[in-house]
């Protein structure tokens, strides 16, 4: 990879780093190409001290393989993207992928503790370690967490991991309307302490269970654990009137829903609010896709305030974003064309206004790559 980096530098070329390709439309597509580097041999496990509860593992390695290998000492990376068989470490880090498990274990900035990345002349940059209690320096690592590859591109990550739950189930609870929706979520987040909560509105969740909008609570742990708090759902839901179902393979459900953002649509929106927008952002979403005479099926992390919308029909793109963007913008919130085909981007601003940040960001860039090596997204 270095040595890659060196030759297209002293070309005056551009390059994109991938791994398995499943993440590939992210970000706003790069102005020019001229050198694509495929990470995937660089697959190596190269360290796990389960007693420390650590590992470090090259940029191409998926994420299925290193649950394997933690599997073995009853451990995860409670990190759970769309499709992990597909997705490698690195590809993890540069788009800061995430799935329902944030609520209760955060995103990669959370169980990051070491990087190294190939910078824009070739050389070989060290943040971090591979121990927990690292503090010396400045904290390279989360800036390169979410940079899609434009500051260099990492070769390889430790990681802090975690005790893998003894048991794993789930409740959805069927809900009258995508605002009630978001309310019970609330609810639910104050009234136990879920592995993970997601709040979907008309049909958001799977097919088998129908199309009103629900919410799913995620309860992990030792089964007594598990049978506590869910009977607190059960009692709460009772009073509430509203229908439930019980799910006694969580993880496999939270697997599917993780899915959510891959599925087949026109674009992918995702918006980041409050957690007490989030009803609002799902309402705004279907009403004006539904105006504009297409669907808008919406999935939100109901604790972070991170809402997926899924958009079919080309009219209602513009208008969707549009409208998201002005309700996002008194909170200081965003709104992302997260994936879309390529005519959909050059069409739209991916990101949106920048804001205040938007100078340091820049300089930043100037700053890590002055040549211009990795293209811009």
């Amino acid at each position: 990879v270095q040595a890659i980096v060196r030759a297209v530098s002293t070309a005056g070329g551009q390059l994109v780093a991938a791994g398995l390709g499943a993440h590939r439309e992210l970000g706003a597509p790069p102005d020019r190409i001229d050198v694509l580097v495929q990470l995937d041999r660089l697959s190596r496990i190269v360290d796990h001290q389960a007693a420390d509860m650590t590992a470090t593992v090259e940029a191409g390695c998926s994420l299925a393989t290193l649950g394997a290998a933690l599997a073995t000492a009853g451990q995860w990376l409670p990190l759970d993207p769309p499709h992990p068989a597909t997705t490698t470490v690195g590809g993890l880090v540069a788009a800061n992928l995430s799935g329902p498990l944030r609520a209760s274990h955060g995103t990669a900035r959370d169980l990051v503790i070491g990087l190294k990345i190939v910078g824009f002349d070739g050389a070989l940059v060290a943040g971090g370690g591979r121990v927990v209690k690292n503090v010396a320096g400045y904290d390279l690592p989360k800036l390169h967490i979410g940079a899609l590859g434009t500051l260099g591109i990492v070769v390889e990550v430790s990681w802090k991991v975690r005790p893998r739950p003894a048991a794993e189930a789930a409740v959805v609870i069927a809900c009258g309307s995508t605002e009630a929706a978001a309310e019970w979520a609330l609810q639910m987040r104050d009234l136990v302490e879920p592995c993970w909560l997601e709040a979907a509105g008309a049909r958001g969740l799977l097919a088998e269970f129908g199309t009103e909008p629900a919410v799913v609570v995620g309860l992990a742990g030792l089964p007594e654990e598990i049978d506590a708090q869910r009977a607190a759902v059960l009692a709460a839901t009772q009073r509430g009137a509203l229908a439930t179902m019980l799910v006694a393979d969580g993880a496999a459900l939270r697997a599917r829903l993780a899915d959510f953002p891959t599925q087949p649509a026109t674009a992918v929106l995702r918006c980041a609010t409050l957690p007490t927008g989030v009803g609002a952002i799902m309402h705004t979403a279907e009403r004006t896709a539904a105006m504009a005479g297409g669907t808008a099926r919406c999935l939100a992390h109901a604790v972070s305030g991170v809402v997926t919308i899924a958009l079919d029909g080309d009219a209602a793109v513009a208008p969707t974003i549009t409208a998201l963007r002005a309700l996002v913008a008194t909170t200081n919130g965003s709104v992302v064309i997260d994936r879309a085909p390529p005519a959909v981007k050059i069409t739209h601003d991916t990101y949106g206004p920048l804001g205040e940040g938007a100078a340091l960001m820049r300089a930043i860039r100037a700053q890590f790559d002055p040549q211009t090596v990795f293209a811009p997204r």
